[in-house]
């Protein structure tokens, strides 16, 4: 068995591990990352067939411009050295069925959007933007007191960041109704709540109004070469500050010695031996490398309570032609078949695909070189449930699932249900088809080993904000990055990095008196 010695161990190299080593290793720290895959990235991550690169999720980023949130970080990690982003404005279109919303980056356009779709509700949008507004104020806040060592009660919570701590103790179905009247409109202004996991009678508020302000006040962003430029960009400054990436190997064994976490041991009889380890998978799955009896009981019950959110699944095309040229000029295009979001839920977790809230992005114009010249890449997706159709026909055996024939018939009748309606919005696309994929739960599972193929990590309810979103465990030097920690979303994942970092980067420099 090889040995190596380092500060840091981090498994896993998806964009929470890549940014907490990056940050690490700008800071002096030896780090080394170990990664199940032969690239960086996780769900940041791209595929290639026959010319066209393929991004596997990512749609819009949200705070990358100068003044959002996760400009700093991307600063920082040397992204921004290495990696341009275009804005995109419109930012997305959602249609349902009596009304079709331009969502304007720029918030006072959209605004006028809004009011101009629904004319009687002016003064209710404005409040509830208003609303939205206090919310990110007090999260400013909260985070620089965070950053400062406060950590203030539930009591004091409420009296320094009231709007905060309100939205955060609701669900965002009653968070709107304190300010409109219309369900459609409040179904239209819910759109992006496919990229939570969870419908508004669920979904935490304060998390849906932090996401609403970062892409309407710091914009919608997409970068050059897609989200896995950004992964190799941080992974290639880890390199440069010394740090070591390991590939092809997948973590088995995180040892404990004296109550702390010492080593970590991988498939490929790799040893490393660190002061810190900082964790990228699952806390599920690390507490399983660990033992179960390293950790309290009240911890385990904590996680076997989670829910993991939805997977998805997704078709991918490659096109032989400009879509504009068949009359489509979207970047992302929401398509709702009703304004009754719960019950599109309820269609989403019965694996009624053909009527399923459905996204449909387009990559071309934001991303030029992702295809050959004069064509373009399409995906539609629409989340879906891990065990649809007794785990997409497979039982529940994932061994070499990919060559079970009942598993490639029910993904692909699953893909000809999104293509029909892709069709539908875009006549003659199916002629055009030179490439087609399918990505399904299982697919992210293998790829991501995130558990029953989640994208979001624990579901996105109130009950599992802030609270539940520390990186520390009850070992005091292993500590959590990722989906898990911090909430589904790509910057959402690399704050979540920052986040692990400083946590291990305190504990190192108490070590060291």
């Amino acid at each position: 068995m090889e040995t190596i010695r380092t500060d840091v161990a981090v498994i896993g190299a998806g964009l929470g591990g890549l940014s907490a080593a990056g940050h690490l290793a700008a800071d002096g720290r030896r780090v080394v990352v170990l990664e199940h895959h032969v690239v960086p990235g996780g769900y940041a991550h791209e595929f290639k067939r026959r010319g066209f690169r393929f991004e596997v999720a990512l749609h819009a980023l949200d705070g990358v411009g100068p003044g959002g949130w996760a400009h700093p970080m991307l600063r920082d990690l040397g992204v921004l050295d290495r990696v341009s982003f275009a804005r995109l404005d419109p930012f997305y279109t959602a249609r349902f069925p009596a009304h079709e919303v331009t969502a304007w980056a720029n918030l006072p356009e959209y605004l006028h959007e809004l009011k101009t779709n629904f004319p009687n509700e002016a003064g209710g949008i404005d409040d509830l933007f208003a609303a939205i507004g206090r919310v990110g104020h007090d999260m400013g806040g909260y985070l620089k007191d965070r950053r400062a060592g406060m950590r203030p009660t539930p009591a004091e919570s409420m009296q320094r960041y009231p709007d905060m701590s309100a939205a955060f103790a609701q669900d965002w179905a009653s968070f709107l109704d304190r300010y409109l009247t219309d369900p459609e409109l409040g179904a239209v202004v819910s759109a992006l709540w496919g990229y939570l996991g969870l419908p508004p009678s669920r979904v935490s508020a304060g998390l849906f109004a932090l996401v609403i302000l970062s892409y309407h006040t710091s914009g919608a962003w997409y970068p050059a070469g897609g989200s896995q430029a950004m992964s190799r960009a941080i992974a290639d400054a880890i390199l440069e500050h010394g740090g070591d990436i390991r590939y092809r190997n997948t973590v088995t064994r995180i040892e404990v010695a004296g109550g702390k976490a010492a080593a970590v041991e991988t498939d490929r009889g790799l040893r490393v031996e660190a002061d810190v380890v900082i964790s990228n998978a699952s806390p599920v799955d690390t507490v399983r490398m660990t033992g179960d009896e390293q950790f309290d009981d009240a911890y385990l019950a904590g996680l076997r309570a989670d829910e993991p959110a939805l997977s998805n699944l997704v078709l991918y095309l490659g096109l032989d032609r400009d879509p504009a040229s068949l009359g489509w000029h979207h970047h992302e295009y929401f398509l709702a078949e009703s304004y009754d979001l719960e019950g599109d839920y309820q269609a989403i977790t019965a694996g009624a695909f053909d009527r399923s809230g459905m996204v449909v992005a387009q990559y071309t114009d934001a991303d030029p070189g992702c295809a050959p010249e004069g064509s373009s890449v399409l995906a539609a997706m629409t989340l879906a449930p891990w065990d649809y159709a007794d785990v997409w026909g497979t039982g529940g055996d994932l061994e070499n699932y990919g060559d079970n024939a009942r598993y490639r018939e029910i993904k692909e009748a699953a893909g000809d249900a999104l293509l029909q309606r892709v069709e539908k919005l875009i006549p003659g696309a199916t002629d055009s088809i030179v490439v087609r994929e399918v990505g399904t739960p299982l697919t992210n599972h293998r790829y991501g080993l995130n558990p029953f193929g989640s994208i979001y990590g624990r579901e996105q309810t109130v009950a599992n904000m802030l609270q539940r979103r520390s990186p520390q465990t009850p070992i005091p030097n292993l500590f959590l990055t990722g989906a898990w920690v911090s909430g589904g979303g790509m910057t959402a994942a690399i704050g979540s990095g920052r986040s692990a970092a400083r946590t291990a980067g305190r504990y190192l420099s108490d070590r060291d008196g």
